[in-house]
Parts: structure tokens; sequence; C-alpha cells
């Protein structure tokens, strides 16, 4: 993988104006982290858009899934 620089500094201020904006997200993930992510658990993600239409995504996370979210706070948080 190439990792451009200029693009890390990009989403180093994207991120920084995600926090900003949505204070929330980073204790909720923390306390999700702490809790543990283990295999069986569901995941929900729900998107209401302003035309009033609706996605909505369910799935049962595989152990695999948990080694992914492992490297992924380890490299992340």
């Amino acid at each position: 993988m190439n990792l451009n620089p200029k693009n890390l500094l990009k989403a180093k201020s994207a991120w920084s104006s995600f926090r900003s904006n949505h204070p929330n997200v980073l204790p909720f993930l923390k306390d999700v982290l702490q809790k543990g992510i283990k295999e069986d658990v569901q995941v929900e993600i729900l998107v209401h858009y302003p035309d009033g239409t609706d996605k909505n995504l369910g799935l049962r996370l595989k152990q695999s899934d948990v080694e992914f979210f492992d490297v992924l706070q380890n490299t992340l948080l």
C-alpha cells in the first residue's frame, strides 16, 4: 500500500473536524470496545436521509470480523 503524506494530512484534518462535529462518537466507540467486540455481537446501522428514505444494515460478527476490529483498534485508537 502506498501512503501519500498529503492524503494523511487531509485525513487528519477531516478526522479532527468529524470529532469536533460529533463529540459523542469516540466515547461511544471506547465504551463498545471496553465491553468487547465478540463473535455473535450484532451491529445495526440505520441512516435517515433528508428525503425521508432510510437505509439499514444488520450483521452478526464472525471471529474473522473480531480479528479485523482488533487490528483496527490497535492501528487507529
